[in-house]
């Protein structure tokens, strides 16, 4: 199953008996090659549970209504596409269009805790972007760092998608969250005043008052 199908019928909106027939009657005919092709009776059939007290009665069971609207749901999912015939949609082609869909990204792993081997894989420029970050790239450091930093922190269970996100988030936080410290001012916070860096008049005047003695001593030693 691709993630997009995953994503489509995990939708809170999508009835269980229409999960049921994508899952265990058109998926089926499509990946073996049947005719892709809706026929009212066989999806009812396909549908019906016997029941287990009355072996020649059933628990469960669809019209051709309630078949034509389980088969809406699908469409309006985006897991079918088909054209109705009229009120219903007996005996016309089909096509499941998520499941030809070549998968843009796998489903989450399961999580885990931080290990020495942890790496970030193939999707962190991509990632890190959308965070803002569009220089992805680290040092050894940097990476030891994080990874020591989780390596303390045994209870914290992460898959590697979440992983990266914290991997960028300390990248975005080492590199560009560095603010200038402010000063409160009543109750504003202000930039602290450039210091003057420039000499103070004492020392200017003592810089003069050695140039003037360096001057005396060669005029002395020049005569």
């Amino acid at each position: 199953m691709t993630p997009a199908e995953y994503s489509a019928l995990s939708h809170p909106r999508l009835s269980h008996p229409a999960r049921t027939l994508y899952c265990l009657h058109l998926r089926r005919l499509v990946l073996e090659n049947q005719p892709a092709q809706l026929n009212y009776p066989v999806l009812g059939r396909a549908l019906a549970v016997v029941d287990p007290e009355d072996a020649s009665g059933f628990s469960y069971q669809v019209n051709a209504r309630q078949l034509t609207q389980l088969l809406e749901e699908l469409v309006m999912a985006g897991l079918l596409e088909c054209e109705p015939c009229g009120d219903h949609f007996h005996q016309q082609s089909f096509i499941l269009p998520l499941l030809g869909r070549a998968p843009d990204s796998p489903l989450p792993t399961r999580p885990f805790p931080m290990h020495l081997q942890w790496r970030p894989d193939a999707g962190l420029p991509a990632l890190a972007k959308l965070c803002g970050v569009l220089d992805c790239s680290y040092s050894e450091e940097e990476l030891g760092e994080f990874i020591a930093y989780w390596l303390g922190r045994p209870e914290v269970y992460d898959n590697q998608h979440q992983w990266m996100l914290k991997f960028i988030r300390a990248l975005k936080t080492r590199r560009y969250v560095r603010r200038t410290p402010k000063e409160e001012l009543g109750y504003q916070q202000v930039a602290p005043a450039p210091t003057d860096s420039r000499p103070s008049k004492r020392a200017l005047e003592m810089i003069e008052e050695a140039k003037r003695v360096a001057e005396q001593k060669e005029q002395e030693h020049g005569s």
